[in-house]
């Protein structure tokens, strides 16, 4: 995402893909080799033509989802034990 162009004789512009860079590409902060990298991947679920539809929870991975489940039941039990608490 950010390149190497700001090193002395970096080459490498921001945006390129990871597989896109040379096979002797070296990390500049560590110096690890491209092989000693492995690739991330988080999948979203759902199909991808309905990702862009809804108020954004479409797009979302499922953690993202469960945080705002577990979290919207935690406020509302919290707004549940407030109610008690003006009598």
């Amino acid at each position: 995402e950010k390149g190497d162009s700001f090193l002395i004789g970096g080459m490498i512009k921001p945006g390129t893909e990871f597989e896109e860079l040379p096979s002797n590409w070296r990390c500049p902060t560590c110096r690890a080799s491209k092989d000693n990298f492995i690739e991330v991947v988080e999948t979203i679920p759902g199909f991808e033509v309905n990702q862009g539809y809804g108020f954004g929870t479409n797009s979302m991975t499922s953690g993202q989802k469960n945080s705002l489940i577990w979290g919207s039941i935690a406020a509302f039990f919290l707004l549940f034990i407030g109610g008690y608490a003006l009598s």
